[in-house]
């Protein structure tokens, strides 16, 4: 069995021969995520890329010669890592990790569904876990603990961005908003409930309007919140007061 090839991190980004290189991983990484941004993943081709660059299309595969490459590096370049010292509040250090998160996301739509793909990530998203599991040790939790936090804010934060994101795409699509279809539903919805079978659906319609993303995101984090500080609030108490667990 042969040796895996080394990911693109293990590799010298100039050749030890030939001439010194006209463009640098950044540079195409930000060209590519500005292609990405505004049309898609798919649009990120080394064809456009290197249009928008005014390089020869060969000449990019000098320097990233798979799409596992170019993706490794757009990550690495849209997770530039901010610096973020732990305060001890585990809500507020959580409530800050995870609408930094959401943001980044919602900056670049690519992003989370490419993270969900186990691409090869570098040294700024390491920085940033780093960064985030320093946040959470902080707050007096273990690693094991940590873990299982870190995972559930990062999971609920990505599923949440790419449900507002298909919204939004579905909205662009059709012409028409989430108020639209609700207006099309509308007529059959109330013919089922009308039957009396559906108690808490009727309930349901009968409260106030879907909020909108970002209540929508506050409210799902309050209740996380909720249940993490419930879980946890016996270490993070012995933390502030310095006594053991």
């Amino acid at each position: 069995m042969s040796d895996p090839k080394l990911i693109i991190w293990m590799r010298p980004e100039k050749s030890a021969r030939g001439p010194a290189p006209t463009h640098t991983r950044e540079e195409i990484a930000g060209v590519a995520i500005k292609i990405a941004d505004a049309e898609g993943l798919e649009a990120a081709s080394v064809r456009n890329i290197a249009r928008n660059l005014g390089a020869g299309v060969m000449t990019l595969y000098r320097y990233l010669p798979t799409k596992e490459d170019l993706w490794a590096v757009m990550i690495d370049e849209a997770t530039v890592f901010e610096p973020y010292e732990p305060t001890g509040d585990l809500r507020a250090d959580l409530i800050v990790l995870a609408c930094r998160r959401r943001q980044n996301f919602l900056r670049h739509p690519w992003l989370a569904p490419l993270l969900a793909t186990r691409p090869i990530i570098g040294p700024n998203y390491l920085r940033g876990m780093e960064r985030d599991l320093a946040v959470l040790g902080g707050c007096g939790l273990s690693i094991d603990d940590t873990i299982d936090v870190l995972n559930l804010i990062y999971s609920w934060v990505s599923g949440a961005v790419q449900a507002e994101l298909t919204e939004r795409a579905n909205a662009h699509q059709s012409g028409g908003d989430r108020h639209s279809w609700r207006m099309r539903m509308k007529p059959y919805l109330l013919s089922l409930l009308a039957t009396g079978e559906f108690p808490y659906l009727s309930k349901m319609t009968a409260a106030a309007e879907i909020a909108e993303a970002d209540e929508q995101f506050e409210t799902g984090l309050t209740i996380i919140l909720g249940g993490i500080e419930a879980q946890y609030s016996k270490t993070t108490e012995n933390k502030r007061s310095g006594t053991a667990g």
